[in-house]
């Protein structure tokens, strides 16, 4: 469909995305595909979202961190992968015979990128979604601009910096998200004589991730959020 010129913010495509039951991982925690080898049960999920995957190769932070504090962990990695070229050799046949729809998490830099990497990606068998994971520095515009290059066949989740989710999410969702989910939320820690800056993970996030819900509450698409729930109760 070909959105109205007197309407600009009018998405191209919109992708409904049903999951059921409505539970996925975090990208990242359960790496690139579901295996079942690694002594972990997915039985509670109803999507798998992959391990982070840029364009090209990243290698991990020269000075990798993992420092806990009361009620959770700063962790700074690198978002280390292998690259996407090199992830669809090693993973698009995993993809297709899981025991649960993908949903791929990327990277995203250039528009020209993501459009690239999302249309390799829709002739995947078993992959359903895309998870764009956008920086932390974004600006609901260039938001706007990394889900409009995504808009296709597959459904474009935008993962969002929790900390301005209430004002990128409406960009997202006017440029065609099916859905917006929140990143960990980033803090400093001291690691010796220097600042260390990561994402913060742990049940003191909770909090954080409640006040963002707040904010997103008459959005009007799903909101995936994960940060601090370690419970059902949660």
């Amino acid at each position: 469909m070909i959105p109205p010129d007197d309407d600009p913010f009018e998405p191209a495509y919109k992708q409904d995305l049903s999951i059921s039951p409505a539970r996925v991982n975090a990208a990242g925690m359960l790496g690139y595909f579901p295996n079942p080898h690694n002594g972990i049960t997915l039985d509670g999920l109803g999507a798998f979202i992959t391990a982070p995957i840029s364009l090209l190769p990243r290698q991990p932070a020269a000075e990798r961190a993992l420092i806990p504090f009361p009620g959770g962990f700063l962790m700074h990695s690198g978002l280390a992968n292998p690259g996407f070229r090199h992830a669809l050799k090693l993973y698009a046949s995993h993809w297709a015979h899981a025991s649960l729809p993908v949903i791929v998490h990327l990277l995203v830099d250039h528009p020209e990128n993501t459009a690239y990497m999302v249309e390799r990606l829709s002739v995947c068998e078993g992959v359903v979604g895309v998870e764009m994971g956008l920086p932390p520095a974004v600006t609901a515009a260039e938001a706007a601009a990394q889900v409009r290059a995504a808009a296709g066949e597959l459904p474009v989740i935008a993962c969002l910096p929790m900390e301005n989710a209430a004002l990128l999410a409406p960009a997202a969702k006017n440029a065609g998200a099916s859905a917006v989910s929140l990143a960990a939320p980033r803090g400093s820690l001291p690691s010796g004589k220097h600042l260390v800056t990561g994402r913060l993970y742990g049940p003191a996030v909770l909090p954080f991730t409640l006040a963002a819900l707040r904010g997103l509450e008459h959005l009007g698409l799903p909101v995936w959020a994960g940060g601090g729930v370690y419970r059902d109760e949660d």
